[in-house]
């Protein structure tokens, strides 16, 4: 019985904490991380992890982006598995201007 009443409280207590304040990207790397996740989650529809050409494609699509699919693939995939992760498009937007090869509208 007082096992009941103990988890009781603690659930009571539980909920009467406030939620944490949300998060604002502060810094223009914050900002566009915060960009690539929103647009890797909208991207990645069948919510594998990851993305493919296929994905990319319609993600693309009405854009006017001057790169294709397959050279987005090229890029950020560097384990060779075809698709690309959020660990590797992190890794990859952080070369995006060492590289040039994407041109920026």
């Amino acid at each position: 019985m007082k096992l009941r009443i103990v988890m009781s409280a603690a659930v009571f207590c539980g909920a009467c904490v406030p939620a944490p304040d949300p998060v604002f990207p502060r810094t223009p790397v914050e900002r566009q991380m915060a960009g690539l996740l929103q647009k890797f989650d909208l991207w990645d529809e069948d919510g594998d992890g990851e993305l493919d050409e296929a994905e990319i494609a319609r993600g693309l699509k009405g854009r006017g982006a001057s790169y294709t699919p397959e050279q987005v693939v090229d890029f950020y995939d560097t384990s060779g598995n075809g698709k690309i992760s959020l660990r590797e498009a992190q890794a990859g937007f952080k070369r995006v201007d060492q590289v040039g090869i994407y041109t920026r509208q």
